[in-house]
């Protein structure tokens, strides 16, 4: 089967009649998010579907229904013409009509196919044509979307109806099924008629005995082996879509114990950086934090004061002692005046000198000294300068009494607050100093701490940030995340103690079946007295071989078959992974006759979790593969269809890519994103065309018209536009 056209009507986003004609070999569908490439596989999808009938309402593209009136109607349409012995065309379509403003009702379903013969065109079901041209075992094997359902043994039926289908595996399964009830049949026969011989019937009964236990403890040890090896293939299983999400799980698991860390610390630094500072003001003297330099112009202040107060201290104290120093000299002068030695100023006294100038007589000498004479002017003068010394030596002593009594400086100010500046200077100085300093240590440690917590705060958003847009990618949930990650280990411990116990039941089971055979042996080498017994032995025996000959013969084809799909699908890993590491594809039977695709290099260590791009090729060789088979057994080719297939190849492994797809000769329809570049003038995306060119295959653009609204779904329309044609 090989399309060559696809023609889509009204299909969602696909509104008004829409075409591609394809190539017999490679043809990319380009489009950005959004523009159309998942609906083009889904309209596809819904084509091939054969279960029912099928007219969803939100088939309808939205703008074809906004334009409709009430009565109108158009219908959704989905037609292929393709080539399989000879010309045929498959369409599914069904009516829509506007019945009232708010509602649309959909009728005339049809799936018509029809068949060219000559110039007839000869008219047939669709469902029927479509699976007589392209099997549904088949079409499991065509059509992709994305990267998560490229595994195709995935299903535990994928191997048996692969192997049903492209070899006669079938024809065994009866054969082996109808010899194994021949041979038991025969088993119980030929046990009957030795026990019954009389010459081998002890021998017979005894040996018979032993190989009911052995058998009984061989079908044991085969279920418990069974359901061991079951729980390990599931567990791998498992584990084979935990390690697909493994890379996210850890990534999410990193993120996740970053986050907790930054927490830790942000509860740490908020510790830190909170600070009781109405508290502190007073309770712990912060109030003081300015006063070091205060204490320090104090000081300098009372200093200057004590220093100016000393200085006019001892002005006065020369100033005293200058007056002091005057009235000893003018004493000294007096006495040594006219060098003779006078009396006393105070002898005679006033009351004598009185008397005697009353009784005009000078009463120390004993001369008269008359009024008016030189004797009674002496004495009169004696008297006056007498009174004169007694004055001012009366004024003298009152002033320095007064200054003697009355000090310069009359209050102790300056003397207190140089006592106070001694109590504040020395350890009570230091002390407040170490305030200041504590509290500016506690300051800038605070808004240390304050600008690390702000650092955590942002490296918190955007780790959540981060964490955030990786479960949007992964469409995981942070529970199952952290669920994938506990199973993982429990699985990983439980596998492990199943396949050690799977090693001991194989060697017990290996022993069981020895004894087996030797129990076999020795009931087959009896000599029975009677001749049919003889003859029935015979015929066990030759029912056993042809048994274990269809057995095997079974358990070969299916081996040869894996080794060939193998061969070929490591031909198209090696293809894709041009210059770059592949590997070796191995695909294993299972216990449960399943199969797993496993990647192993040369040394035969296996390839636990390949990176996403290994991975898709890897899937991919195995469908070219299964496809080469399908021609080969078939004689008949069918198309490959992928949406979106290489989302985790990089540019350098996405053009070996396409360049590999490009050059095999196998119909392949890849819708995909690949291959836009941005236009930095315009700011939107473009073709590569440089790479395109490069390649023979077609190449069609499709794209939302603009402009649209990003809120209405009925503005939305898809174009295709055709870049490349090669319809070789």
């Amino acid at each position: 089967m090989i399309i060559k056209k696809i023609q889509i009507k009204n299909f969602r986003s696909y509104y008004g009649d829409n075409h591609l004609s394809l190539s017999k070999s490679l043809t990319l569908v380009i489009g950005d998010n959004g523009d159309g490439k998942t609906t083009l596989f889904e309209a596809l999808e819904w084509l091939f579907d054969t279960t029912g009938e099928n007219r969803k309402e939100s088939h309808i593209s939205e703008k074809r229904k906004s334009e409709l009136r009430i009565g109108e109607s158009d219908e959704v349409a989905v037609n292929i013409s393709f080539e399989h012995d000879g010309e045929k065309e498959i369409e599914k379509c069904f009516t829509f009509e506007k019945t009232t403003t708010d509602n649309i009702r959909t009728k005339d379903y049809k799936f018509i196919g029809y068949v060219v013969d000559g110039s007839e065109r000869r008219r047939v079901a669709g469902d029927i044509l479509l699976n007589m041209c392209f099997e549904p075992v088949i079409r499991k094997y065509c059509l992709f979307k994305g990267e998560n359902e490229l595994n195709v043994f995935d299903n535990d039926t994928a191997l048996k109806t692969l192997v049903d289908t492209f070899s006669g595996i079938r024809d065994f399964d009866k054969l082996v099924d109808l010899t194994s009830s021949f041979e038991q049949s025969s088993a119980r026969a030929t046990s009957r008629e030795l026990q019954n011989d009389r010459k081998v019937s002890k021998q017979a009964k005894e040996l018979n005995a032993q190989l009911t236990d052995v058998v009984n403890d061989i079908q044991s040890i085969k279920t418990e082996l069974n359901q061991k090896k079951i729980s390990i293939n599931k567990f791998s299983s498992e584990l084979e879509n935990l390690e697909k999400n493994q890379e996210t799980t850890e990534r999410y698991q990193a993120i996740k114990e970053r986050i907790k860390g930054l927490k830790d610390k942000r509860v740490r630094l908020l510790a830190l950086s909170s600070c009781e500072y109405n508290t502190n003001l007073l309770d712990e003297y912060w109030i003081l934090r300015s006063f070091p330099p205060i204490i320090k112009e104090f000081s300098a202040k009372v200093s200057a004061l004590s220093k100016e107060k000393r200085r006019l201290d001892k002005q006065e104290t020369e100033r005293r002692a200058k007056k002091a120093g005057e009235r000893e000299a003018i004493s000294r002068i007096q006495k040594l005046a006219n060098d003779a030695v006078p009396l006393p100023w105070n002898l005679p006294d006033e009351a004598t000198m009185k008397e005697m100038i009353d009784d005009e007589i000078c009463k120390v000498c004993g001369r008269p000294a008359p009024k008016d004479s030189d004797a009674y002017k002496f004495m009169c003068n004696k008297l006056n300068e007498y009174l004169a010394h007694i004055a001012e030596e009366a004024n003298i002593n009152s002033n320095t009494k007064e200054d003697d009594e009355k000090p310069l400086f009359v209050n102790s100010f300056i003397n207190e607050l140089h006592s106070r500046q001694i109590r504040l200077s020395g350890d009570n100085e230091q002390e407040i100093s170490k305030i200041a300093t504590t509290i500016t240590d506690c300051l800038e440690f605070v808004n240390t701490r304050k600008e690390e917590l702000a650092e955590v705060e942002k490296q918190l958003k955007e780790l959540e940030q981060e964490q955030s847009d990786l479960l949007v990618q992964s469409g995981s949930t942070a529970e199952l995340l952290d669920k994938n990650i506990l199973d993982l280990r429990g699985f990983f411990d439980t596998k492990s103690r199943y396949e050690s116990r799977v090693s001991e039941l194989e060697t017990t089971l290996k022993f069981k079946e020895s004894l087996k055979a030797e129990i076999q042996e020795k009931l087959s080498q009896l000599t029975p007295g009677s001749s049919m017994t003889q003859v029935y032995q015979r015929v066990h025996t030759a029912f056993e071989r042809i048994t274990k000959a269809f057995a095997n013969a079974k358990e070969q084809n299916i081996n040869n078959f894996l080794q060939m799909l193998e061969a070929e699908s490591n031909k198209y890993l090696k293809k894709l992974n041009k210059n770059d590491f592949y590997g070796i594809i191995r695909i294993r039977k299972t216990i449960n006759n399943s199969a797993r695709i496993e990647l192993y290099s040369d040394n035969n260590t296996r390839i636990e979790n390949p990176n996403g791009a290994l991975k898709t090729t890897m899937y991919m060789s195995v469908l070219f593969a299964i496809s080469q088979i399908t021609t080969l057994k078939r004689e008949q080719d069918y198309p490959l269809i992928f949406d979106a297939p290489t989302s985790s190849f990089g540019n350098y492994k996405r053009d070996i890519f396409y360049n590999v797809i490009d050059q095999i000769d196998k119909q392949c329809v890849i819708a995909t994103k690949d291959l836009l570049i941005l236009d930095n003038e315009t700011g939107e995306k473009k073709l590569d065309m440089e790479t395109i060119n490069k390649l023979n295959c077609s190449v069609y653009r499709i794209k939302k018209v603009e402009p649209f609204d990003e809120n209405k779904i009925e503005t939305i329309q898809t174009t295709i536009e055709i870049v490349k044609n090669s319809l070789l």
